[in-house]
């Protein structure tokens, strides 16, 4: 998957954000929607809802994530604690042009943004009609952190299908030893 950029051609070094347009399916972002006009977010363990693992699990987003940190052993971050400063976001709403930049983003479009170093204003642009979606190194997790992703996930009263990628992607099978930043 190539990295689009901004109309300069290097909006990661320069602006910390890329786009990688059309990273999710419209499927996958439309269901999701579905889940959330019928009160989604407010259920339990809601971030083990199939319709995020699916969009987690897409291949394209896991090569974008892949690609932006130089890491193929990867797990999603689930809660505040594991959220570094490289965070992504799938768009939700058929298109939206982020604020001050002009940046027009559509629906299933992920961008991937560096807090610390994102020129874009994302704090008045990114707001319901956004999906988060982080990854970091698999090796950021101690066993106690990732004990107890484990145990949360068990303790869900619905089941979830993830494939050998979302396995890795939660913890619950480990990266093999010959990746980058692998932990055994």
């Amino acid at each position: 998957m190539d990295i689009v950029k901004d109309n300069t051609g290097s909006s990661w070094l320069q602006q910390g954000f890329v786009v990688y347009p059309n990273a999710v399916t419209h499927f996958y972002v439309l269901r999701y929607l579905l889940w959330l006009i019928r009160g989604g977010t407010n259920a339990e363990y809601s971030t083990h809802h199939q319709s995020l693992w699916d969009i987690r699990m897409y291949e394209p987003v896991y090569n974008a994530f892949s690609e932006v940190l130089g890491n193929q052993a990867l797990m999603v971050s689930l809660n505040p604690k594991e959220t570094p400063n490289i965070q992504g976001m799938v768009c939700l709403q058929t298109e939206t042009t982020i604020h001050k930049s002009g940046l027009r983003i559509n629906m299933c479009d992920l961008i991937i943004f560096d807090v610390e170093r994102c020129q874009l204003d994302l704090d008045s642009d990114f707001d319901s009609f956004w999906f988060p979606v982080t990854m970091i190194p698999a090796n950021t997790f101690d066993e106690v952190a990732l004990q107890e992703r484990l145990q949360y996930w068990h303790a869900k009263p619905f089941r979830t299908h993830l494939s050998p990628l979302g396995s890795k992607l939660l913890g619950l099978e480990s990266w093999e030893a010959g990746l980058p930043g692998a932990h055994a």
